[in-house]
């Protein structure tokens, strides 16, 4: 989450740096400040895409987790797969 809130702290002073280059007639700041808020975008979009990965991850681990211990009869190994499972798609429905 730390990531996150930096991510978008960095490139809303990236946005204003753009904007008062650009008001002021500053081509540098202008250009500083597009850089900085393209880096912190593409910075989140990756962790963002991360996120997805790990929460597919943990939803394929989960569901395997389930169908084991519901063959075995295993019921803690199946309501561990099945909350790995849920954790999986809260992880992708946050990140999309």
């Amino acid at each position: 989450m730390t990531d996150k809130i930096s991510n978008t702290f960095y490139s809303a002073v990236g946005g204003a740096k753009e904007s008062l280059g650009r008001a002021v007639g500053n081509e540098q700041l202008a250009t500083d400040g597009a850089s900085q808020k393209a880096q912190a975008q593409a910075q989140a979009q990756c962790q963002k895409t991360q996120q997805q990965a790990q929460g597919a991850t943990d939803n394929m681990t989960g569901r395997v987790k389930s169908t084991v211990g519901a063959a075995t009869g295993d019921r803690s190994m199946e309501a561990g797969g099945h909350a790995q499972q849920a954790t999986g798609n809260v992880r992708r429905t946050v990140n999309q």
